[in-house]
């Protein structure tokens, strides 16, 4: 059935924004990102960064019917910004592990930074604890039901990996699947001078263009990812199954959740 204007009006009016996470929106996008099956469905898995919201935004997420909260963060990420408790949803927790604290604090330049980032992306393919992470995220996914969101701190990296995974696994293309990537430097770009300012308290008084690089949605990062996930393991497929041990009937309900 042909889109009309009126109709891709409608579907931007109910994008959801949340001052409080500005970096919450559907993983479909805005209109349903195009596959071969037709459209992603709509309203069914949401991305985020720190799910800690105002009482406001609290009140526009309710009518979502969203009926679990994942989390890729580590324990003391938590503990610094615990996510709001939110009615009739359970939390789940699916640690992927960030850059480490220690590593972090050794930075002392930019190229130092975005080489971490570089690896950070790559391991998500060969490290054996990131691979957990998102298996458990996905195979949770698929046996949800009603509306679920999935989220980092800052919903780039993991949550970006992991978004990735999904539009892929339904066939979006790759311009749109980079372009919602990057999106996140939009939405996260009001938020940069706190991220800054805190980095510079916990990791130490320093430029900002030394943290730059890890605040960045940078398409090199998701390249790295996917040539890694192509030379481990020839695709997507092998990613998912292999990599992650998916069976074939996660991915399934998978791909029937976010086409129909």
């Amino acid at each position: 059935m042909r889109t009309t204007s009126s109709d891709e009006g409608r579907a931007v009016q109910e994008q959801v924004r949340l001052r409080s996470a500005v970096n919450f929106r559907d993983v479909a996008g805005p209109k349903g990102y195009l596959t071969p099956s037709g459209p992603m469905r709509r309203r069914v898995l949401y991305r985020s960064n720190t799910f800690r919201l105002s009482p406001e935004d609290l009140e526009v997420v309710k009518p979502l019917g969203i009926t679990a909260v994942h989390d890729l963060r580590g324990a003391d990420e938590i503990a610094r910004r615990p996510d709001t408790e939110l009615p009739g949803a359970v939390w789940r927790h699916h640690m992927v592990p960030g850059i480490a604290d220690r590593v972090a604090a050794g930075f002392t330049s930019a190229a130092q930074t975005r080489d971490a980032m570089l690896g950070h992306y790559r391991g998500f393919v060969t490290d054996p604890a990131k691979r957990a992470g998102f298996a458990a995220l996905l195979a949770t996914l698929s046996a949800g039901s009603g509306a679920q969101v999935f989220h980092c701190s800052e919903g780039k990296d993991r949550t970006g990996w992991a978004a990735m995974l999904l539009q892929r696994l339904v066939g979006v293309g790759e311009d749109d699947v980079m372009a919602d990537f990057l999106l996140t430097d939009e939405l996260l770009l009001p938020e940069r001078d706190r991220v800054i300012e805190n980095a510079q308290v916990f990791f130490g008084d320093r430029p900002p263009e030394v943290f730059m690089p890890a605040l960045v949605a940078d398409p090199a990062y998701l390249q790295a990812g996917m040539e890694q996930m192509e030379a481990s393991y020839g695709d997507l497929d092998g990613y998912l199954h292999d990599g992650l041990g998916l069976t074939e009937a996660q991915t399934d309900r998978l791909r029937t959740l976010l086409t129909g």
